[in-house]
């Protein structure tokens, strides 16, 4: 497995890394959550891949990816949007209930992931990767917290991982997939970083693991 992290205009130094991400997005939110996303039928990319934003992405031995998450800052815009959570607040994206939070930020203090999608077991070690990977852009960039819209498992798994994570607003079910979402908010210390960011898995072939920063 490769880690790679880097910002959308940086992409083509990854190899096929972002291609194969939006590729694995269009075939677990689209093909396999019947969401209704803007595609291609082979690609999943919508309007918060842009300039200001970031990536994780976990990669396998062929270079393809099979676990990503993106991220952006709350205080950034590009085209008239900002980022999912406020433009569903302003009814920009009806599928989500714009009264899910209290406040929504905007500062640079705090950013949005999104997109996190894994072809591996949700508690699988990319998985663990991916999240590592968003925390430290974040906090290079001088971020103190994340937000997401996720499965409501997954404050679960965050905070199994050592993450300081809680329910940041109301929950959901969506008529897409029929799963309850939630909206999170976890602190991006660098003290919560799980060790295997600078690390291979463990028991570890020799050389097999890379991170890309």
């Amino acid at each position: 497995m490769k880690l790679h992290t880097f910002q959308f205009l940086d992409q083509h130094k990854h190899g096929p890394a972002f291609a194969t991400f939006l590729k694995l997005r269009q075939q677990i939110l689209v093909d396999s959550l019947g969401w209704s996303l803007p595609n291609d039928g082979e690609y999943e990319m919508d309007q918060y891949d842009r300039v200001d934003a970031f990536y994780s992405i976990v990669t396998n031995d062929n270079g393809d990816a099979i676990a990503g998450a993106r991220a952006a800052p709350c205080n950034a815009s590009w085209g008239g949007w900002s980022y999912m959570l406020n433009d569903a607040a302003k009814g920009l994206i009806p599928e989500i209930p714009s009264d899910l939070m209290e406040h929504y930020p905007q500062t640079a203090d705090t950013w949005e992931c999104t997109r996190f999608v894994s072809s591996q077991p949700e508690d699988s070690y990319a998985t663990k990767l991916v999240v590592a990977g968003i925390c430290k852009i974040a906090i290079e960039h001088g971020a103190k917290e994340l937000i997401c819209l996720s499965p409501i498992r997954l404050l679960r798994l965050l905070r199994s991982y050592g993450y300081n994570v809680h329910k940041a607003g109301k929950t959901y079910l969506c008529d897409d997939d029929q799963r309850r979402y939630v909206p999170l908010r976890m602190h991006t210390s660098a003290a919560n970083l799980p060790e295997p960011i600078t690390s291979a898995s463990p028991k570890p072939t020799e050389n097999r693991f890379q991170v890309n920063f």
